[in-house]
């Protein structure tokens, strides 16, 4: 065993059986939490109420196990990668870091591993644990897998996690309910039993306490106020494991993935289309050597057949343990997944299924279809059935007899049917790509179906033409006529000269046009390219918010407008610093400063969030902000937010500028301020986690980037030395325009936010934002200047 002590030291080969738990208090963690640009996981510090110090995590699951770790009233502390074990297994060195010991008043100390369900059976995974969970039960210590926990238990834990910080509470409030009879009512009646006190302030104590299991109650559902209150300590059901399940070996292909595409693979279907057709092929072969994901493992198909509770499917595991499954369990119950092999459709593919098409037809649309269905039958074989077997009197017609060329028979259906050759062209070439499906929406789309504004485009050669734009993603932009004069030397390589017929240079140009659309390549910056090529196709990152004060955004972006300073009467560039509270989108601190941002003005805006600056006396009703809080729970000052408290001036006042509330985690990038050792320290004695966002990703903070933009747009553009967003974008000499102190800029920026940014009712920004800075006057120099944004 190896520990890493605060200054760096590092104690190497310690022995197991002559260490002592004590030893672990001066250590720190093995590894500090690592940035890579295009990393999937979360790394940061929790806050934990155990330890009253930052603990390190290196994913969101990781998180989740220190979320129960701290719900425990059993666990006296919780050390991160704690220590390197090293051992020789077969014949070889083997180290490795465990992810978390956990020190347990009442029973051994537990080493904890954290890694996905689906990992578990992967042989290398499956052998390191395998080993360290040997070492460490042979040391008389606990062992511990950790995996997803189930989903409703963990949102509870999280919610009751927001009150996890004792100081925040009124003891005397806690006692008295401590003191009541309680236990047998539901919550919503020990919310309305304390009517003395406030219903805010009571709800807040009486979730304090079912986090400190005062109170227990059934976390397996979502609370709610039904939830009945028993005496605690409170059971959950957790997602640790003594023993590992067996491993199973992956084909080569398999291995080779990573763990975002072995989790799509493990889904029924996957999306996909063939030919731009209007219906995705829905069927996924079921049978002797189909794989399965069932209950976590691997298993294989090795026999089906027939009984009589149904079909029945024998299966092989791992071990070789063979057991019957019933084939409607396997496809039906949610227990087992059918590892595809090959592409299949995908519940948010853009294509339905032509069973799902059909359901949303009436009777008179279905019997259309059918209708068109036979015309097109008789074109292609003469007989509307599509059968020579299946006859009808007098079929085939003399007209559509095989003898007859094709264009003929079109053109005599094109008659008969009173629409134009090219229209049956088109229901032919839908018949034969999606069969009846097809002729649902009377065709393929033109212009605005599956290919946009391609028309009749070649599925192939639109592919390739992506493909090869997709490879342009970290290189210099190149022209359109590059790209088109790669597709056909490409095209041919792949299916053979002449097989996809080629368009014109003016339709290859045209097409492209609609492509930029969907993949930008040749308009925007290769900066702002590569980042919508990055863009998720779904919801951006895994941070969630369910309630106000649990993600707090902050951020810095450098102002599109000059200011003056105050001392030199000169220009200077100025920067502003945010936060935002996630879950209502609401400003709970604003600070500009000039040139740059430092450690001290990011501690200032957080200040802000607890106490918030004062309302100006001239501002509307609607601006001012008395409380903050769904539910209302708890303040760090009251007399900031009560006009009954002790500072006289702010009760005259009438309220505060901004929201307040207790933030539980700060969401930052790596700028330096706000990774400082300042910044960390204000967090650790405030009780707040800190969760970098991943680096050059900005959607991860998405709400005050487009509240950035906001600002430039609403309130900026029209104030004197305003800039541009770039310096293609600038003017002549915007800064001899520089107008507003540093002061008076932060100023008009904190009431625009409250009269116009934040205040939905507000239909017309420009409006508030004219009585705001329309012929305002400043005093520059004992001259006094006015300025009209007319």
């Amino acid at each position: 065993m190896s520990l890493r002590r605060p200054d760096g030291k590092i104690d190497e080969d310690l022995v197991w059986s002559t260490t002592g738990i004590d030893v672990f208090e001066p250590s720190i963690p093995w590894r500090t939490f690592r940035w890579r640009e295009g990393q999937k996981h979360y790394s940061g510090l929790y806050w934990s109420s155990v330890m009253r110090d930052h603990v390190v995590y290196e994913s969101r699951l990781e998180l989740t196990r220190l979320l129960y770790a701290d719900f425990d009233q059993d666990v006296t502390a919780v050390f991160a990668q704690p220590f390197l074990l090293s051992t020789t297994v077969d014949g070889r060195r083997r180290r490795h870091v465990p992810d978390f010991l956990v020190m347990r008043e009442k029973d051994v100390p537990l080493v904890v591993d954290v890694k996905p369900r689906h990992r578990l059976t992967r042989p290398k995974v499956n052998f390191t644990l395998g080993w360290a969970r040997e070492v460490v039960l042979s040391r008389g210590w606990d062992f511990q897998v950790w995996s997803e926990p189930p989903e409703a238990e963990l949102a509870n834990l999280r919610f009751l996690a927001g009150y996890r910080r004792g100081w925040l509470f009124d003891e005397g409030l806690l006692a008295e309910i401590r003191a009541a009879d309680l236990y047998g009512a539901t919550l919503g009646e020990a919310f309305q039993s304390f009517p003395r006190h406030p219903d805010w302030r009571v709800r807040a104590a009486v979730l304090r306490l079912l986090w400190c299991q005062h109170f227990a109650t059934d976390l397996s559902e979502p609370l709610s106020e039904r939830h009945m209150l028993r005496q605690g300590p409170a059971t959950v059901v957790g997602a640790g494991r003594r023993d590992l399940p067996r491993p199973v070996e992956e084909s080569e292909d398999e291995s080779a993935l990573d763990d975002e595409q072995i989790e799509q693979i493990c889904r029924i279907t996957r999306s996909g289309s063939r030919g731009g057709g209007h219906v995705t092929g829905a069927a996924v072969r079921v049978g002797v050597g189909t794989r399965l994901k069932y209950d976590g493992e691997v298993v294989v198909v090795e026999e089906m057949f027939g009984s009589a509770a149904g079909n029945e499917v024998l299966v092989r595991d791992g071990p070789g343990r063979r057991f019957r499954l019933s084939l409607r369990e396997v496809l039906a119950s949610g227990r087992a997944q059918v590892i595809a092999t090959e592409p299949g459709p995908e519940s948010d593919d853009d294509r339905e299924t032509a069973s799902v098409l059909f359901a949303l037809l009436g009777e008179e649309e279905l019997a259309e279809v059918r209708e068109r269905a036979a015309h097109i039958n008789e074109v292609l074989t003469g007989f509307r059935s599509g059968s020579d077997e299946l006859a009808e009197p007098g079929e085939p017609r003399s007209q559509y007899a095989a003898t007859v060329p094709k264009l003929q028979r079109y053109g005599a259906k094109a008659t008969e049917l009173g629409v134009s050759v090219r229209t049956i062209k088109r229901w032919v070439r839908a018949f034969l790509t999606d069969r009846e499906a097809g002729l649902v929406r009377g065709g393929p789309d033109r212009g605005s179906g599956d290919m946009g504004g391609l028309g009749r485009a070649d599925v192939r050669w639109v592919e390739m033409a992506l493909e090869i734009m997709a490879e342009h993603g970290k290189d210099s932009k190149p022209t359109r006529g590059k790209v088109i004069r790669s597709v056909g030397p490409r095209l041919e390589a792949r299916y053979g000269e002449g097989v996809v017929k080629l368009p014109g240079r003016a339709t290859a140009y045209r097409w492209l046009e609609e492509l930029e659309r969907r993949l930008p390549t040749f308009r925007l910056s290769t900066k702002r390219n590569r980042d919508i090529a990055t863009r998720p196709a779904g919801v951006y990152g895994k941070l969630r918010p369910t309630r106000p004060g649990e993600y707090l955004l902050m951020d810095t972006t450098r102002l599109d407008v000059f200011a003056m300073d105050p001392i030199t009467m000169k220009w200077v560039q100025a920067e502003l610093t945010v936060a935002m509270d996630w879950y209502d989108r609401c400003v709970c601190g604003i600070r500009v400063t000039p040139v740059s941002t430092s450690s001290i003005d990011v501690a200032a805006v957080m200040f802000q969030t607890f106490r918030p600056r004062p309302a100006g006396k001239d501002w509307p009703a609607h601006a001012v902000w008395p409380d903050h809080g769904i539910p209302r729970a708890v303040f760090v000052e009251r007399k900031a937010l009560d006009p009954d408290g002790e500072e006289p001036e702010e009760a005259e006042k009438g309220g505060v500028a901004s929201p307040a509330l207790v933030p539980e985690t700060i969401v930052v990038d790596h700028g330096k301020p706000f990774i400082s050792e300042h910044i960390t320290s204000v967090c650790q004695r405030l009780g707040v986690s800190v969760q970098p966002a991943r680096l050059r990703t900005g959607r991860d903070k998405g709400p005050i980037e487009r509240f950035f933009r906001t600002v430039r747009e609403g309130l900026l553009e029209s104030l004197p030395g305003y800039k541009g967003p770039d310096l293609f974008s600038r003017g002549e000499r915007p800064e001899e325009q520089a107008f507003f102190f540093i002061h008076e800029l932060e100023a008009i920026i904190r009431e625009w936010v409250a009269r116009a940014f934040t205040d939905r009712r507000s239909s017309d920004i420009c409006s508030e934002l004219r009585r705001l800075v329309d012929y305002m006057s400043v005093t520059v120099a004992g001259i006094r200047f006015r300025y009209s944004c007319g």
